[in-house]
């Protein structure tokens, strides 16, 4: 007999399982649980002395479950993902494997009277008139039963009304029974595999780059190129040389919309064996390419964060691209980030390496390059001969609107040319707040407690944060005041101003409300390539790694706004939004522009920006950094604590931070600049209707894994009702 530890589905708990047959770690199966039919997913085998209950209490394996198992490789993944971060299997398998992979479940109705034929008290459907219900329905239903012996429960409820079904299942004439079908997966396509033989060009630089992570016996690179310097080029030689010696790559881009830039290109230079992932493809999409990759079908897979997951056969390279950006941590449990799993995956597979590539790479991960966790390797010019964009800072304090009179010249000079300009605005809506002239009323969300922003188009307001939304009936709720003063400039606001002031240029405007498919990210990066458009205005997210040729100016409308965050990485967070932002100009042989608007241009980061002194402003941030013990020097988790009812929640956040403290006390000796904070409101005290508590930690490297086995400790004996327990291990934000 064997003995397993199994997952099922929806459940935190783990479940002891037997079976006569033997299963591999990561098979799927079905179970009984609780009288209904299941998946299971095996997770380890354990000895017949290893077992804490008795074994005639212990339930039978069903059967193995027909869908794709999870590779051993990614299991170990899985657990060490639980660990690390503090979550469960629950929430770490949902991340990892794809839902739509798993068994469909289904209702069925089975008719009682044709299966039990034969028997005594066969129950007897509807055969006299019940609360006058009229016999030729009654007739209807028993013909209709007789013919079909078994249907889908949905099926029976199209065709009967829900007063008959109830009653027939009341009678037990019908029986209703939940079952497990097989999702449908389509044949495999004949895929062509092909590669094609063109060299990819590079320079002397990037050849020594390819030749020392092809050649040299270090796992982990950082590949820290200036914008526009080919790291792409350099990424797409080592895929290449991948496979064809047989052996697959993972590619991560920060961004959805960045994957239709870099999908055209790897699928031009290597046809239909690349797979794409990333959260916004099809349930279909997603279970066709998740069976490509582990079938070996497709060796080389390009997506978003969750794509470090892909179950790629003979993984050789692991490429995260910007890996400096915030998007790599997932922002909800597990909140893993996928440089440190994909660090994990080449520790346990073993053969893989990674490379991680930015022009401002983290300061976390330049640091580890320093100290040679990570093997450096820079590239210092741009490809091509292009030539570094030059800087122009323009004060704010003089202008009173939302465009100087100098990047407004640059932009009528460059339109004049025929070129492109690109505006980033970290900031979308029409504008961030409306306050009541009268009174003074701001509209705060329901949900959160956050002001609401001013949607001009939609005439709405909405929160950015749980995306509630009202229309704007433009009387205060307070007074009834019909004034209101529109503070901060938000895209909407941008796009309405340079199309009053530039009527003739063509402009199209990037943010998450105007772009919402994969779709939409692909038709608007080519006919921007292509020409249909002369200025691009958006958020932060077109300042990530686009290559338009025809880009000369890249203008940022207010450079502040992320500057003024009360983070600890604001500092860093600005400059890499400005120098990547700047990269997008001048990428060919056309010479860039970068104008960046500010209201303090005496700061560290806008002099550092201009100067392109990526070392000098690292060093600056490392001795305040050290001084405090943030990382890279120390470490830090955030407790999040909340609950939907505000009363008694604090009581209960100090109940659980008086646990982890006191066994901090008793177990941990306090070094300088370690501590654990007394709880305190969040920030944003109420999202989403939940009201939130922070206890935030901060420890030495070597304390950091003593006080993670406290905090699970606690969490084990911490049964207060109602409240939800958020852990973030290395957090990226304070919020």
């Amino acid at each position: 007999m064997y003995y397993y530890q199994m997952y099922i589905e929806n459940n935190k708990n783990i479940y002891t399982y037997k079976s006569k047959n033997k299963y591999e770690i990561g098979e799927w199966c079905i179970v009984n649980f609780v009288n209904r039919n299941k998946m299971g997913l095996v997770l380890s085998e354990i000895n017949e002395e290893e077992l804490t209950i008795s074994v005639e209490k212990i339930k039978f394996i069903s059967a193995k479950a027909p869908v794709l198992s999870i590779p051993s490789v990614i299991m170990k993944l899985i657990k060490w993902i639980k660990d690390y971060y503090l979550s469960d299997y629950n929430n770490v398998i949902k991340a990892v494997y794809p839902g739509v992979l798993k068994l469909n479940y289904s209702k069925k109705a089975i008719y009682v009277k044709d299966l039990e034929n034969g028997k005594k008290n066969v129950p007897q459907l509807f055969e006299q008139k019940k609360d006058g219900e009229k016999s030729s329905n009654i007739e209807k239903f028993n013909e209709y039963m007789k013919k079909k012996r078994e249907i889908t429960f949905l099926t029976l409820r199209k065709n009967f009304s829900e007063e008959i079904v109830n009653k027939a299942i009341k009678e037990k004439a019908i029986i209703i029974e939940k079952l497990i079908t097989k999702s449908k997966v389509k044949e495999k396509e004949n895929l062509k595999s092909r590669i094609l033989k063109d060299n990819i060009i590079l320079n002397t630089e990037q050849r020594k780059a390819v030749n020392k992570i092809r050649n040299k016996a270090s796992m982990f690179y950082l590949l820290k190129g200036v914008t526009g310097s080919g790291k792409t080029e350099i990424y797409m030689d080592l895929i290449k040389e991948a496979l064809e010696t047989g052996y697959g790559s993972i590619f991560l881009v920060p961004e959805i919309s960045l994957t239709a830039q870099m999908v055209q290109r790897l699928e031009r230079q290597f046809s239909d064996v690349v797979a794409v992932l990333h959260s916004k493809l099809s349930d279909s999409e997603k279970k066709k390419e998740w069976a490509y990759i582990r079938n070996g079908d497709k060796k080389v897979v390009i997506g978003a964060r969750s794509a470090i997951f892909a179950p790629v056969k003979n993984l050789k390279y692991i490429i995260i691209d910007e890996e400096h950006e915030n998007t790599y941590k997932q922002d909800n449990n597990p909140r893993y980030h996928v440089k440190n799993v994909a660090i994990k995956r080449a520790i346990i597979e073993k053969n893989i390496k990674v490379i991680f590539g930015s022009a401002t790479p983290s300061f976390e991960s330049y640091y580890q390059a320093k100290t040679g966790d990570l093997e450096l390797i820079e590239l210092k010019e741009r490809f091509n001969n292009a030539k570094i964009p030059e800087y122009e800072i323009v004060d704010l304090n003089n202008t009173p609107d939302n465009f100087s009179k100098e990047l407004l010249r640059h932009i009528s000079e460059t339109l004049r040319k025929k070129e492109q300009v690109l505006l980033i605005l970290n900031r979308k809506a029409f504008s961030n707040l409306l306050k009541c002239k009268e009174c003074g009323e701001i509209p705060i969300c329901h949900n959160c407690s956050i002001s609401l922003s001013y949607y001009k188009y939609e005439n709405k307001l909405k929160c950015s944060y749980c995306g509630y939304g009202e229309g704007f009936s433009k009387k205060c709720t307070s007074c009834g005041s019909n004034k209101f003063i529109q503070i901060g400039s938000g895209t909407e606001k941008i796009e309405e101003e340079l199309k009053g002031i530039f009527s003739e240029a063509r402009i199209i405007r990037i943010d998450s409300e105007t772009v919402k498919t994969k779709k939409d990210y692909e038709n608007i990066y080519n006919d921007f390539k292509n020409g249909k458009y002369d200025i691009m205005l958006g958020t932060q997210i077109i300042a990530k790694g686009f290559h338009f040729p025809n880009v000369t100016l890249v203008g940022i409308v207010n450079s502040d706004i992320i500057l003024n965050f009360p983070d600890f990485r604001a500092g860093e967070k600005t400059f890499q939004l400005l120098v990547q932002s700047a990269g997008r100009a001048g990428r060919e042989k056309k010479e860039g522009k970068v104008i960046i608007q500010t209201f303090n241009k005496e700061n560290e980061v806008i002099k550092k920006t201009i100067k392109n002194d990526y070392e000098g402003y690292f060093e600056k941030e490392m001795e305040i950094r050290k001084l405090l013990n943030y990382p890279p020097y120390g470490r830090l988790i955030i407790g999040i604590l909340s609950s939907d009812e505000e009363k008694g929640l604090e009581e209960k956040v100090k109940l659980f931070y008086n646990k982890v403290s006191d066994m901090a006390k008793a177990k941990i000796k306090f070094r300088k600049n370690e501590f654990i904070s007394e709880p305190f409101k969040a920030p944003i005290y109420k999202i989403n209707g939940r009201f939130r508590y922070q206890i935030f930690m901060k420890f030495n490297r070597s304390n950091i894994t003593k006080i993670k086995n406290i905090i699970k400790t606690v969490l084990n004996g911490y049964k207060e009702k109602n409240i939800r327990i958020s852990i973030d291990v290395d957090p990226i934000s304070m919020f």
